[in-house]
């Protein structure tokens, strides 16, 4: 049996289309929180920077997601992880006991792994 251009053209289809699905699968409504000690606030999904601690930790957050772009702590970790903008996805600054998190109503996945 010989493989023409079409056959091909459909297997690729067979495989895009299905991972187009599941990639663009839509989440629900997305939520940012804000996670200080045992406080969990909820932050509107805006475009605004939030200075916390007397102004060493900055946040900015847009209506994708939220990040850490300025902070006190040793290493900057959270700022290096830079946007939690997927459901379940985290972003903790330990020494500061803070943390982004984005929840979802429908997750896509059940667990993220890096």
């Amino acid at each position: 049996m010989k493989i023409t251009k079409f056959d091909i053209i459909v297997i690729c289809l067979l495989i895009i289309i299905p991972l187009f699905y599941i990639a663009h699968q839509p989440n629900g409504n997305k939520k940012l929180f804000l996670i200080s000690g045992n406080e969990k606030k909820e932050i509107q999904l805006k475009d605004q920077i939030i200075k916390l601690n007397n102004g060493d930790v900055v946040i900015e957050v847009t209506k994708d997601g939220a990040r850490f772009i300025e902070n006190n702590c040793p290493g900057n970790i959270c700022v290096k992880t830079g946007w939690a903008e997927r459901c379940g996805q985290t972003v903790a600054c330990v020494p500061n006991r803070l943390a982004l998190v984005i929840e979802c109503e429908k997750e896509a996945f059940d667990a993220v792994s890096r």
